[in-house]
C-alpha cells in the first residue's frame, strides 16, 4: 500500500489549524462545564499534531480525520476529568442548604 501522505511544513500546519479549530469549537459548546477556551486552544494544538504525526508514522491514511479524532478524544478527557466544582478542589460539602419538612 502506498502512502501518499508525508511530514512536511503544510501538514504540521494544517495539523495546528486543525487542532486550534477543534479546541475552540469544543472551548464554544462546553463553555463553563469544562476548561477554558484557551485550554481547548491549547491541548487541541499540542494534540492534533501528535496525533497526526503518529498517525503518519504508522501509516494510516486520512491523517487529518485520524488527528480530528483524536484530538476530540484527548479534549474529552480534558474537559471531563478536570476539578471544576467546589467540592472536588477544596473537598468541602457543606453549602449552608437545609432540607425544612413540611409538618
Amino acid at each position: 500500500m502506498i502512502n501518499m501522505e508525508t511530514l512536511t511544513a503544510t501538514t504540521i500546519f494544517w495539523l495546528l489549524v486543525l487542532g486550534a479549530t477543534e479546541g475552540w469549537v469544543i472551548g464554544y459548546i462546553i463553555g463553563d462545564e469544562g476548561i477554558t477556551v484557551r485550554s481547548n486552544v491549547v491541548w487541541g494544538l499540542i494534540g492534533a499534531p501528535v496525533v497526526g504525526i503518529c498517525g503518519l508514522y504508522v501509516e494510516i491514511s486520512g491523517v487529518l480525520l485520524f488527528a480530528f479524532m483524536g484530538t476530540l478524544a484527548i479534549l474529552f478527557l480534558a474537559n471531563v476529568f478536570h476539578l471544576h466544582h467546589v467540592e472536588d478542589i477544596k473537598g468541602d460539602i457543606d453549602r449552608g442548604a437545609k432540607i425544612v419538612r413540611k409538618k
